[in-house]
């Protein structure tokens, strides 16, 4: 399969149909549909069937997507690696993350990648969940991956035995309470302490989550639940609207503005450890100086030199 081959695929895969990715590409539509007809008579089999008025990949092509994508990554890192031995700047870096690490450590690190590379765009997509992200790192559609790492007693394990995963340092999880109620409780706030209203919570399977749950049981304490969201960012004003309290972090309160919430820390403490995760091997060169600018803010942030 040929670059141009794999683009063109890889178009119609997302687009569902010649065309839409023929527009997309800026490409004659009987000039897509060759190029696809030809790599179906290369590869010796049909990689997409007709339904309804739009086309999905067959099983054959399914398993296709995977090679393709990694196939225009590395040639994208490879033109990324020439330009940069040229003294250019430029190119992109698509990364992947959970909704909780939008507050920290993400935004600084992305401002440290583009005060150095000006020329350098950074695509960020939104997973539901660390394995998701781990998915998307792993079928290249994101070079790197952001996320929570599960806590030792955790059953639900992230699979990222065929990834490199580095730590970056670690955050709190406070609880956020309305005002009224906060203010009579003690802070940090003992888990037996925590008052008897409605959970606010993200969706299942992320991290943060489960690491609640964790110190949960482990405080023999139950909660109730009131409302899942899988939008992170509307915790907080569903606390300030009296719909229960909810887990995050500090920084998630402090951001959001509302002066009717609080966050107060938890006694025994709920600590996550922030990682970022890749492919093993050649990193284009702007996912490598993002790499490179999160292992130096976690060293200058642990006292320690590399």
């Amino acid at each position: 399969m040929e670059f141009r081959q794999a683009e063109h695929f890889l178009a119609v895969v997302e687009h569902g149909g010649v065309v839409r990715a023929a527009a997309a590409l800026h490409l004659a539509q009987p000039s897509l549909s060759q190029s696809i007809r030809v790599l179906e008579r290369d590869l010796g089999t049909p990689l997409f069937h007709r339904v309804g008025r739009g086309l999905v990949p067959t099983t054959v092509g399914a398993a296709l997507v995977a090679p393709a994508r990694q196939l225009l990554r590395d040639m994208a890192t490879a033109q990324a690696s020439v330009a940069e031995l040229s003294g250019l700047h430029g190119g992109h870096v698509d990364i992947g993350t959970t909704a909780g690490l939008y507050e920290s450590p993400l935004p600084d690190l992305i401002g440290d990648l583009r005060r150095a590379y000006g020329t350098v765009t950074v695509r960020i997509r939104e997973f539901r969940s660390e394995n998701d992200v781990a998915g998307a790192v792993r079928d290249g559609t994101v070079e790197l991956g952001f996320g929570f790492l599960e806590p030792a007693d955790s059953t639900e394990v992230t699979d990222r035995r065929d990834l490199d995963t580095h730590s970056l340092g670690t955050d709190e999880l406070c609880i956020a309470l309305p005002r009224v109620i906060a203010d009579g409780l003690p802070d940090p706030l003992p888990f037996e302490q925590i008052p008897d209203l409605p959970v606010i919570a993200v969706t299942g399977g992320a991290q943060g989550r489960v690491s609640v749950e964790s110190a949960l049981r482990r405080a023999s304490r139950r909660t109730t639940l009131g409302v899942v969201t899988a939008h992170r960012q509307a915790t907080v004003p569903l606390v300030a609207a009296g719909a229960g309290m909810a887990w995050v972090t500090r920084a998630v309160v402090d951001n959001a503005g509302e002066p009717g919430v609080v966050a107060r820390a938890m006694e025994p403490p709920v600590i996550l450890t922030v990682a970022v995760m890749h492919r093993p091997g050649v990193l284009s060169p702007a996912a490598r100086a993002l790499l490179d600018a999160a292992l130096r803010r976690r060293d200058r942030d642990d006292g320690t030199t590399r």
